[in-house]
């Protein structure tokens, strides 16, 4: 209405860029995964090199890129920078690992290194039925086993039928976390309102600067600098504002979800399809590396407390 140009959002569209980051960022895709998904759910033909300049480009969360450089703009987002950031650490863990099966639909490729030399685990169909997993051993031969699929999932279901949790138990946690985030509400609050002032403030200086430009009373290049400072400022403050309200709204769901995800962690593993399996996978646990044939892991917090937990006679409040 005002005869500028401007950038608008449009909602599917961006609804799809935000899925594919979210699917990307979980870390249980690769690009062509995400290509055969949205070809199945949204029917989109992207080729693989699309695939993934959407996922390298940070106009999405913020940013523009201009001659090698990245500058804050002004128009609204379509993911948060987090989210972004996230998306660029895994692509380039990505770029270092070694696989020679990595375009092929195994349930545990990718996923687990080698304790020996660090090398990835890889899928090799035997007989035309079985699948056994074995070090790549890219770096040198070590006399690396052999071990079945089906051996890794009763390792993988056992851990988690011990994250069981009683139901009282998960009544009374829930109980403590719901009256915790009503003490906490009033403090996002006063936190939100003090970001927001912050932005318009910023706003409201370089529109003053943009007029004391046109009546010369500063250089452009004076007004360039400092309206550069105050976009990344602007850009900070609603990073701060996106995690703020998620924190606030999603604090007790959030807490809530995962506590009854980790009650049913061995139904929910049992019952899935492979893809949700390497999704629960991702979630719950870190740095799997094969042993022989035992694997090693950490559990991903909050799920490491759970498990202490389990172990114990008692369960506590606290």
């Amino acid at each position: 209405e005002d005869k500028k140009k401007w950038v608008v959002i449009e909602l599917f569209e961006a609804k799809i860029v935000q899925k594919m980051y979210e699917w990307y960022s979980s870390g249980c895709f690769s690009l062509l995964e995400i290509k055969t998904k949205l070809k199945k759910e949204f029917n989109l033909d992207f080729s693989k090199g699309y695939v993934d300049f959407i996922l390298k480009n940070p106009f999405y969360a913020g940013s523009i890129r201009y001659n090698g450089q990245e500058y804050p703009h002004n128009y609204d987002c379509v993911i948060s920078r987090e989210l972004f950031d996230e998306v660029q650490r895994i692509k380039s863990g990505y770029m270092k690992k070694h696989s020679k099966f990595a375009g092929l639909p195994y349930l545990y490729r990718g996923i687990i290194s080698c304790a020996t030399c660090g090398c990835m685990i890889t899928p090799e169909k035997k007989k035309g039925k079985y699948v056994y997993y074995h070090c790549t051993e890219y770096y040198g031969k070590h006399k690396a086993d052999y071990i079945r699929e089906e051996e890794l999932t009763g390792q993988f279901a056992r851990l988690y039928k011990s994250l069981q949790i009683p139901p009282d138990v998960i009544d009374q946690i829930t109980s403590t976390i719901r009256e915790s985030h009503q003490d906490k509400t009033q403090f996002h609050r006063t936190m939100l309102q003090s970001y927001q002032s912050d932005y318009k403030k910023y706003e409201s200086r370089i529109e003053k600067m943009y007029e004391d430009k046109l009546d010369d009373r500063i250089t452009d290049s004076f007004y360039d600098k400092k309206r550069e400072e105050y976009r990344l400022k602007q850009q900070e403050l609603r990073g701060k504002i996106s995690r703020l309200g998620i924190a606030d709204e999603e604090y007790y769901l959030t807490s809530e979800y995962l506590l009854q995800l980790a009650n049913r962690a061995y139904d929910l593993f049992l019952s899935s399809e492979a893809e949700e399996k390497r999704q629960l996978l991702k979630l719950t646990l870190q740095n799997l590396k094969l042993n022989g044939k035992k694997v090693d892991f950490e559990l991903v917090k909050p799920f490491d407390q759970v498990f202490a937990c389990t172990s114990r006679q008692s369960w506590l409040p606290d």
